[in-house]
């Protein structure tokens, strides 16, 4: 008897290992080799348009924008695939990131891309996030600027009041909203670099527009004007 119920518990186990093996393979669409060859497809095709090349080797993007980082939890092991390249004479770097948010029952696994350029000026951080995007409001609690139409679509979570409000006032408040480029997108003033990160995989994000964003956003930018510190 007690050996049968010691086989029955092998078997058990076994069982849920063997669940578990088929769970994990099904949730790693790598694991199926047609989805290999159409992501390679398609990475080679993005590389081409964009003239961006993919890479494998860490290219620091935890360290080039900390805050964002730190928000996403975007250690190496959730820094997927990446991008470098140039886009209007500037480097870019355009990373897919996978961030674990845990709630009471599972965690849930969410993709973000995030592309990368230098800030023209270090200085302050700031976060402007879509209102309707939770994943920003993790860490730090956001600030009404008083405009309800800005307010009503963004959050604005900022280290220096000053240089916030400096920034926001010089119009870039109102570019934001009316640049369609925007919607949907959270746009980070890192130390030393900007960022613009919006949910979804890599292949199917806006790369392009996204840079050009960011470009647009530092060019109109009057950073000697800006506090600092």
């Amino acid at each position: 008897m007690v050996a049968l119920v010691l086989l029955l518990v092998i078997v058990a186990i076994l069982g849920v290992g063997v669940a578990v093996g088929l769970s994990r393979r099904k949730r790693n669409p790598f694991a199926n080799q047609e989805f290999v060859n159409q992501w390679e497809q398609g990475m080679r095709a993005l590389e081409a348009s964009l003239g961006w090349r993919f890479v494998a080797e860490d290219q620091g993007f935890q360290e080039r924008v900390p805050q964002v980082g730190r928000m996403l939890e975007a250690d190496r092991s959730r820094v997927k695939f990446q991008l470098v390249g140039h886009w209007r004479g500037v480097p870019v770097l355009a990373v897919e990131v996978v961030f674990r948010a845990d709630n009471v029952v599972a965690s849930e696994y969410r993709t973000y891309t995030v592309v990368v350029v230098p800030r023209p000026m270090p200085g302050p951080w700031v976060l402007i996030s879509p209102r309707n995007d939770s994943v920003w409001g993790l860490f730090e609690q956001f600030v009404a600027t008083g405009d309800p139409a800005f307010d009503s679509r963004y959050e604005v979570r900022r280290r220096n009041p000053a240089f916030a409000s400096a920034l926001l006032g010089l119009g870039l408040a109102q570019a934001l909203l009316q640049d369609p480029r925007a919607n949907g997108v959270a746009i980070a003033f890192d130390e030393h670099n900007l960022a613009a990160a919006v949910p979804g995989p890599l292949l199917q994000a806006p790369l392009a527009p996204l840079a050009d964003l960011l470009l647009d956003v530092a060019g109109r930018v009057p950073w000697q004007a800006l506090p600092r510190g």
